[in-house]
């Protein structure tokens, strides 16, 4: 029975609890970060950039507002056998690291 009531009271007070509690956050620091991807193609040059452009696509979609420039290179010739035709994608974002605090009334 003291189970039961000791439970049900901390079901009733832990919600009042945690409406007092405030989180703040803050930017601690910013950094600007480069993140660069090579394509290769045995094909055509097209479809190294093809490829880049869909990397490009996913890159944009997950950084969303960090996302500071992106760029592909045109499909160059390579003297590499296994990569005769490539593209190069750069993708530069702003990196944040935060600080939160709790504050309880």
């Amino acid at each position: 029975m003291r189970f039961v009531a000791a439970a049900l009271l901390t079901c009733i007070l832990m919600p009042a609890a945690y409406s007092r509690t405030v989180l703040k956050t803050e930017v601690v620091e910013e950094q600007d970060k480069n993140e660069t991807k090579t394509f290769c193609s045995k094909v055509n040059e097209r479809d190294a950039v093809i490829q880049c452009e869909k990397w490009l696509e996913k890159q944009t979609k997950s950084l969303g507002e960090r996302l500071l420039t992106s760029n592909c290179s045109q499909g160059d010739m390579s003297s590499d056998t296994g990569c005769l035709y490539k593209a190069v994608g750069d993708v530069k974002f702003m990196m944040k690291k935060y600080r939160t605090e709790t504050e309880r009334d």
